[in-house]
């Protein structure tokens, strides 16, 4: 890790390092084992910006299965990686209460979490905790103060679900010194993606499960999607990283709001700041983004989906619409056939970024109340 890129993530990580005095935090790095079955992508690392923009835009053309076409069969993959993550609990945690294992999306790191800081009604680990809860979550795989592989070979989905898998393993196992009850799946848009994979092959790790940005059944919206992300060379937007040309970032605050956000209802002062901050992706989370999302068969806890009404990512910016008679986020519970109760919530005013808009507070409320019913 080169200087000036831990000079950026010490920044990123002092902006979101303190919490109110009602939760003790602990920063932690846990190193992860993991086994996963790959997909072999023979794509080159881009070699400059436009190279990048064709591949972006191969992705979005919607006739063609671009990912299919580069992908030439799996291989093995066994690793080690250092995950950088932030434990909060409440001041008087009682033994056994609830975890909540909180995963974000592309574009962010765990500062997606604790939005705009102590205090801030945008926090959702601040609600969390003040709900009575603890919550777990992390710089995933090729983010932060994580480890940074192969952007093309390595940080793939099928990855990221093998090194959820560990951590709640690690989590459930008392090695934080705490000893919790019930472990709650939160994720954000690729993380939701990531937490239902979690559901598919290891049911047994979580008891419940909140899917945030996160719709299936729109054939279209995952190429308005990678058509509005604007990637852009991640070294090159931010000059302070020191990463492959396969590490990408939204280019420009338009497409930050094209992707995220539904105008005029959030902060502009807070957008700015999380831009400032935003999180790398890579081209093999982009080629394998869907791959770990399948029934979830034996997974017999309870699941909320909470999607803004116009997610772009998943509902190609109308999750009003009916496929089929149903909407986007309802149709999630056809991969849930053992769930013991299914629910969803789709707030309005809001876009596929649910923790930086104004509604962002009765969007939490319910969560946590959902939580602890």
């Amino acid at each position: 890790m080169g200087k000036m890129l831990s000079q950026y993530l010490l920044s990123l990580f002092i902006a979101f390092s303190s919490f109110a005095a009602a939760q003790t935090c602990t920063s932690l790095t846990i190193p992860v084992n993991i086994e996963a079955q790959t997909a072999h992508i023979t794509i080159p690392e881009p070699v400059d910006q436009s190279a990048l923009t064709a591949f972006f835009v191969n992705l979005s053309t919607h006739s063609i299965d671009y990912p299919n076409t580069i992908i030439n069969g799996t291989r093995q993959l066994k690793a080690q990686y250092k995950i950088a993550g932030k434990l909060c609990t409440p001041k008087n945690v009682k033994p056994n209460g609830t975890l909540e294992f909180a995963t974000h999306g592309v574009a962010f790191t765990h500062a997606w979490w604790e939005v705009d800081g102590d205090n801030s009604e945008f926090n959702y680990a601040a609600k969390a905790v003040a709900s009575g809860h603890s919550i777990f979550y992390y710089d995933r795989l090729g983010t932060g103060f994580s480890s940074q592989p192969d952007g093309i070979q390595e940080v793939q989905s099928t990855v990221q679900v093998e090194i959820a898998h560990a951590l709640v393993q690690y989590l459930r196992q008392g090695k934080t010194g705490h000893k919790f009850g019930k472990v709650i799946g939160v994720g954000h848009s690729f993380g939701s993606v990531i937490t239902v994979g979690v559901t598919v092959k290891y049911p047994k790790d979580f008891d419940d499960v909140v899917l945030t940005g996160f719709a299936i059944g729109d054939p279209v919206a995952p190429f308005v999607g990678a058509a509005s992300f604007g990637a852009a060379i991640a070294s090159e937007a931010i000059p302070t990283l020191n990463t492959p040309s396969s590490y990408v970032v939204p280019g420009t605050i338009s497409s930050y709001q094209a992707n995220f956000l539904q105008y005029p209802n959030y902060d502009p002062a807070v957008i700015a700041a999380q831009f400032k901050i935003r999180g790398t992706a890579t081209l093999g989370e982009f080629t394998t983004l869907t791959t770990p999302v399948a029934p979830a068969t034996d997974f017999t806890g309870r699941v909320l989906v909470v999607t803004g009404i116009t997610d772009s990512f998943f509902c190609g910016g109308n999750c009003a619409e009916k496929i089929n008679g149903t909407t986007p986020p309802n149709l999630v519970a056809g991969l849930y056939p053992a769930t013991s109760n299914f629910s969803s919530y789709v707030p309005l005013n809001t876009g596929h970024g649910i923790n930086v808009h104004f509604s962002a507070p009765t969007t939490y409320d319910i969560i946590e109340k959902w939580i602890g019913a």
